[in-house]
């Protein structure tokens, strides 16, 4: 028997995994998939330097993760967002400085504020936008405020759980890109790890003074204690059976939150056809949420433009082939700059999506109207020897981001550690 099993190789895992470690714990993770990193994932074979087709950035100048950066000597890359945006509310694509010029936005502006003073009672992003009369392109740059950061659409999300998730801080920090890939990052902080890939986790049998892992192949493991930092989406799934079934205040989050469907496509052109200095290009409507030239106020690299998308418009394009959705995006890429011919110039494209990976079962979790408290009952250490952690369980920063793993992480190792020492 080993002191510490951990489940899952993610940013969450390998953290509390390396933070147990160093206390002198035996420590284990097993990871379903062929690779570390889970839903970082650095796509190296698809031009000449690494491509995001998971997490893409480092969110905020304040992200927990930045001390470990700097420690593995990784280069970033900052994505000024909002001053390098451009946007298109349905006409013309115009920088973002324009937009804002646009009286038809206005009615807009003090959304954020009146996010904060919602009160006590809960209510859909829709229900929050005819409360307070958005219309026209004003309502189109509320939908975008309130969900271009969700994979859910304005009835999934709740307002409420915005604030708690700290999704509005998105809006105004600052943004950067790893340079050789964010990859690097949970490959630094798993170094040295006892980490066994292809270990599909079935059954997880668990109780106050141990735990057994049972794999789809017939591998088992036995420790002291285990964390699962197993993905929302396959919790939700039912794709682990837990014995004895876990208790009903962890199976409630269930229904409050959600793990939404995200999609990327990736698309190599000949030469860019949009500006030099953008960053990032946000669509009211169509069938993406978002543009960013991977690569962007540089010259000598691909001409990588990422389309991602996410809710109702990611599950739309994952119903068609992968040939059809990229015709769809090609097409948009035409009405938005129509001077250009993007078809012409594609030299390959791909798509990473999120919602049909059997490890993942969507891209990363949002709080339905009335699930404020979800992740903190989902993260909470009360189910024996087995304990909690992963991007979507309660954490001091911006929810479901790399940091927001790390942080669970840590905050799991040292439950554990507490359980094993008897230390407090």
């Amino acid at each position: 028997m080993t002191d510490v099993v951990v489940i899952g190789a993610g940013m969450a895992g390998v953290t509390a995994a390396r933070a147990l470690a160093r206390q002198g714990l035996a420590v284990a993770v097993v990871e379903a998939r062929d690779r570390i990193g889970g839903r970082i994932y650095s796509v190296r074979d698809f031009c000449a330097v690494p491509v995001e087709g998971g997490a893409e950035f480092v969110h905020t100048g304040d992200a927990e993760t930045w001390p470990e950066i700097h420690s593995a000597s990784l280069t970033v890359r900052p994505c000024p967002l909002a001053r390098n945006s451009m946007f298109n509310l349905g006409g013309r694509t115009l920088w973002l400085p324009w937009i804002l010029m646009q009286p038809s936005v206005w009615p807009s502006f003090p959304i954020l504020r009146q996010i904060r003073r919602i009160g006590s009672q809960d209510i859909s992003a829709r229900e929050f936008i005819e409360r307070h009369g958005f219309r026209g392109q004003a309502r189109i740059m509320a939908e975008m405020t309130l969900t271009a950061h969700l994979p859910g659409s304005i009835d999934d999300v709740g307002v409420r759980g915005l604030l708690e998730d700290r999704v509005l801080k998105l809006e105004t920090g600052s943004y950067h890109r790893v340079t050789d890939g964010y990859d690097r990052l949970p490959s630094y902080i798993g170094k040295g790890l006892d980490i066994r890939l292809g270990f599909v986790v079935e059954t997880v049998r668990w109780a106050p003074d141990g735990v057994r892992l049972i794999a789809r192949d017939g591998r088992e493991i036995t420790a002291r204690a285990t964390i699962s930092t197993l993905p929302f989406g396959v919790l939700k799934s039912g794709a682990v059976r837990f014995v004895p079934e876990l208790p009903e205040h962890k199976r409630s989050t269930f229904a409050h939150l959600e793990m939404g469907p995200v999609l990327k496509l990736l698309l190599h052109f000949k030469e860019p056809f949009w500006p030099r200095w953008l960053t990032n290009l946000g669509c009211g409507t169509g069938p993406v949420t978002l543009y960013w030239p991977v690569f962007y106020g540089t010259t000598g690299l691909p001409a990588v433009l990422t389309a991602y998308c996410t809710g109702p418009r990611a599950a739309q394009l994952s119903r068609l082939g992968e040939a059809e959705a990229v015709d769809v995006v090609l097409a948009d890429l035409q009405r938005l700059f129509p001077k250009a011919d993007p078809r012409r110039m594609l030299l390959a494209a791909r798509r990473i999506d999120w919602a049909t990976d059997p490890f993942a079962c969507g891209g990363y979790t949002f709080l339905r109207p009335g699930g404020t408290g979800s992740r903190a009952r989902l993260a909470a250490a009360d189910t024996g020897a087995l304990f909690w952690a992963g991007a979507a369980t309660a954490t001091p920063t911006i929810s479901d981001t790399v940091q927001a793993a790390y942080m669970s992480g840590l905050r799991a190792a040292a439950e554990v550690q507490r359980l094993l020492t008897g230390s407090r």
